[in-house]
């Protein structure tokens, strides 16, 4: 290609997967496909990027040449405050069909949501749907981050029947993290990255660099193209916006679910958070998003490991 300056073999840097690079609508992800929930399992949950941390734990794999050794490994924290079940959602021939809130719903999330209290209720959409889901909020307020709670679906595990029983009882409470997400169980993350803002070819693509007297540019593609097309074709690498995008992470490991923050809390507080004010997930290795950015995690729909928990020796 043409930004290949100095090596013909030197392949194309950055992927193509996610063609066409799109800037996301809203600061936090969704998730829709929830496979292989168990009776009144709830799929997923959420939580809000705290940081970084080094932590030690004893290796249980038995594949591993580090086989009930201690070993060292960056995991990331994420505040878990409550989830509010605001409403069961219902589905006919995978079409939404139908909602029906919760009663007593809190102030900024009837605010968010424009609430009226014209509600219809669950019985009356029995028999017509063939699938139910949850529709939750967040509580940052919980954290002491902000009062505007976002809103997004979560899936339920069981037969419709079952569904309807679980999603009837939970309706209009609090899920907390513990009854969603155990120690040891692999998680897939929704998240937006990290913004980057304008950025050079260079940075965005990993472009060569020029040779210092081989042009009056040296941070560019070498070549926009074959003359004859008379077009820049979209895969030349240019500049523009790099970042704020949509991304899934698959089988992320949770080393613990913290019921007491002060368990993770540290005495300068984390960068650009602070410190914890309510439960917390510590997953093993780095997930996408700046801190205080919302991760939606959800049951991991093919994960390669059987779940097990470990001994964690040292948290800080």
């Amino acid at each position: 290609m043409g930004h290949q300056i100095t090596k013909k073999s030197t392949p194309r840097r950055g992927s193509m997967q996610y063609y066409p690079i799109k800037k996301s609508r809203r600061a936090y992800n969704t998730i829709s496909n929830f496979k292989g929930l168990e009776k009144n399992e709830i799929g997923g949950f959420a939580g809000y990027k705290v940081g970084m941390l080094q932590l030690t734990y004893i290796d249980s794999d038995k594949n591993s040449p580090t086989f009930k050794m201690e070993v060292m490994t960056n995991a990331t924290i994420l505040e878990a405050p409550p989830l509010l079940v605001c409403a069961a959602r219902f589905y006919r021939n995978g079409i939404t069909f139908g909602e029906s809130w919760g009663s007593g719903l809190n102030k900024f999330v009837q605010r968010k949501v424009k609430f009226r209290e014209n509600n219809k209720n669950m019985d009356d959409f029995k028999g017509k749907a063939d699938d139910i889901r949850l529709l939750v909020s967040t509580q940052p307020w919980k954290a002491g981050l902000k009062k505007k709670p976002e809103i997004f679906e979560v899936g339920v595990g069981g037969s419709f029947d079952e569904k309807f029983s679980t999603v009837k009882d939970i309706l209009g409470k609090d899920i907390d993290v513990s009854s969603v997400i155990k120690d040891g169980n692999f998680v897939d993350v929704a998240a937006i990255t990290k913004g980057k803002g304008f950025t050079g070819s260079v940075k965005r693509y990993g472009v060569k660099i020029y040779p210092v007297h081989a042009s009056k540019s040296r941070r560019k593609a070498g070549n926009l193209g074959a003359e004859t097309m008379a077009k820049v074709q979209y895969t030349v690498p240019q500049h523009g916006r790099l970042g704020f995008n949509s991304r899934v992470e698959y089988n992320k490991f949770v080393f613990r679910v913290i019921k007491d923050p002060e368990e993770a809390n540290i005495p300068s507080g984390y960068k650009r958070y602070g410190n914890l004010k309510s439960s917390a997930i510590v997953l093993k290795g780095s997930v996408p998003g700046s801190a205080g950015r919302l991760i939606i995690m959800r049951k991991a729909i093919r994960p390669t490991k059987k779940a097990e928990p470990v001994k964690i020796t040292l948290l800080r």
